[in-house]
């Protein structure tokens, strides 16, 4: 049986189309729409590309299609217009069924974890009308405990705060947490939001505008954060300590509600794993904070924990009703894959020199420990918002000033952002302390206190770091690069961010790695096999 999982723009203004396949219970693909039309986090539009090349790549028409599952069932206007978009662009329309927003989380948390039992939290902006859903996941059937309407949304308490220090809502949440480690939590934030028995109670009025926001442009906040925390940044303005201090004063609050939520789910359910799902997922500091209570004994956060993953949720939910209940994710390597020709026909259309490298892993390492920064391309792109390895730019982390470099030449971004390590996974435990593995890049550890000067570019300012553990993955040579590395440096880990630039979607295509690696200050890239170099 053949089920598309789909994600449509079209209601509420919406961001992160996308498309997944499953064929007969098996995950066979999940591509984001941003990859093709080249806009970072789209709003309002249909994943017509996603999902065109998507069954393409599968041999396989719309007609080929038994059921296409999305979220969005309390938008009674959704469905004639999927009917429509469906006729428009593939001539035909299969079943259409329409589930909600946050289960469709839930279940992308929970079939993907790989766990028999566990709790399983959505927590994002709003779906559906609601803003949070939690309950368990045993034997492979979801149980719907709880719920938080949109009128109490943690997620866009923090999409406010994210907006008054200047930077964009629903997108920019990420630099606030990385900001919040250079602050403190000196704002009492408890009349905006508050921890309670069961979970959280926000402020309602916060949300209140007049007009209503219509756009991701408009200023998420009003004046009850003004009386509170004083004047907004305005953009481009300096970052001040009081920002700093106010961007702490946030995640201490969100940490602490989500915290409250999980225990209270804890106590009803006696469950100690835990799978989360939703944009607020995404925040991997807080994370590391429920990560590490007693009575979590393994999180699983979905790599694509925001809308970007709602295609596979929707799917999932799909398959479950056919029977097939088994998606454990090893790796997130589900998205276009390109062959060797097709990578070096674009090539010689481009025009630039390149080289065939025998052994690209070992003459990446090379260059890596002498202080280049590489593209790197390879295999089949990764979903969601964090480069594994696919479609990474690469540095070395024991370099001091490389953190700056990386920021300032290539990524062309906020001084105080931080940068990820990819570790081996064999290798984790001894640089980081850490319990379980984390592929997905999702928790954030602590670095371990011998290591902390052996890997300063990946170090952040308060010792930790957002860890990608990299296993041996069948069709991926990103294990044996940092094998070689670490053969050649003694440091098993590199420093891993996505092939972008500030502000564009992570690259897809060789044409699209050309052209970051081009406009930015990459000194050589490896696209497959081949090596482009600058000088």
């Amino acid at each position: 049986m053949n089920i598309l999982g789909l994600h449509c723009g079209v209601t509420a203004n919406q961001h992160d189309p996308g498309a997944a396949l499953i064929i007969d219970g098996n995950l066979v693909g999940v591509y984001e729409e941003e990859r093709f039309c080249r806009v970072k986090s789209p709003r309002g539009t249909l994943p017509v590309r996603s999902t065109y090349q998507l069954l393409k790549d599968n041999q396989l028409t719309m007609k080929d299609i038994d059921l296409v599952v999305h979220s969005g069932v309390t938008h009674n206007d959704l469905l004639p217009r999927l009917q429509r978009f469906l006729k428009h662009y593939y001539g035909y329309v299969p079943r259409i069924e329409m589930v909600h927003h946050q289960t469709a989380h839930m279940a992308s948390a929970y079939y993907c974890s790989g766990f028999s039992e566990a709790m399983c939290i959505s927590w994002d902006g709003f779906g559906d009308g609601l803003s949070a859903q939690y309950g368990t996941g045993r034997n492979g059937k979801l149980a719907i405990l709880g719920s938080c309407p949109d009128s109490q949304s943690i997620g866009q308490f923090y999409t406010g705060i994210t907006s008054f220090l200047g930077f964009k809502a629903d997108e920019d949440e990420y630099k606030v947490m990385g900001l919040a480690s250079f602050g403190s939590p000196v704002y009492d934030l408890s009349s905006l939001v508050q921890p309670t028995d069961t979970g959280f109670v926000v402020n309602e009025s916060i949300f209140d505008f007049s007009p209503r926001l219509m756009c991701s442009f408009e200023p998420a906040y009003n004046e009850h954060y003004i009386k509170l925390l004083g004047s907004p940044r305005v953009m481009e303005e300096q970052i001040t300590q009081r920002h700093k201090d106010i961007a702490a004063s946030a995640q201490r609050a969100l940490e602490e509600c989500l915290v409250s939520l999980v225990t209270h789910l804890h106590r009803k359910t006696g469950l100690k794993k835990l799978c989360l799902a939703g944009g607020v997922a995404l925040n991997c500091s807080a994370n590391k904070v429920i990560q590490e209570l007693p009575f979590i004994d393994e999180l699983f956060v979905q790599p694509a924990a925001s809308d970007r993953g709602l295609p596979l949720g929707c799917a999932i939910l799909g398959a479950v009703d056919e029977g097939y209940t088994d998606f454990a994710l090893s790796h997130a390597y589900y998205g276009p894959d390109y062959s060797v020709e097709e990578l070096e026909n674009t090539l010689k259309l481009v025009g630039l020199p390149y080289k065939t490298i025998e052994y690209p892993t070992e003459e990446a390492a090379r260059r890596l420990s002498q202080g280049e920064i590489l593209g790197w391309m390879q295999g089949r792109s990764e979903f969601g918002p964090r480069a594994l390895g696919h479609r990474s730019i690469l540095a070395d982390p024991s370099a001091s000033d490389m953190k700056d470099k990386v920021n300032a030449r290539i990524k062309f971004r906020e001084e105080f952002r931080p940068f990820a390590p990819a570790v081996l996974a064999e290798k984790a435990s001894d640089v980081f302390e850490m319990n379980q593995l984390s592929p997905f890049m999702t928790i954030t550890f602590n670095v371990k206190e011998a290591w902390q000067n052996k890997i300063p570019a990946v170090n952040h300012i308060n010792n930790s770091a957002r860890v990608q553990t990299v296993a041996k993955t069948p069709g991926s040579l990103f294990h044996e690069l940092i094998s070689d590395f670490y053969k050649l440096t003694d440091t098993p880990a590199v420093l891993n961010t996505s092939f972008n630039v500030m502000g564009q979607p992570i690259v897809e295509t060789a044409k699209d790695a050309l052209t970051t690696f081009a406009s930015s200050g990459m000194d050589a890239t490896f696209i497959g096999p081949f090596l482009i170099k600058k000088k």
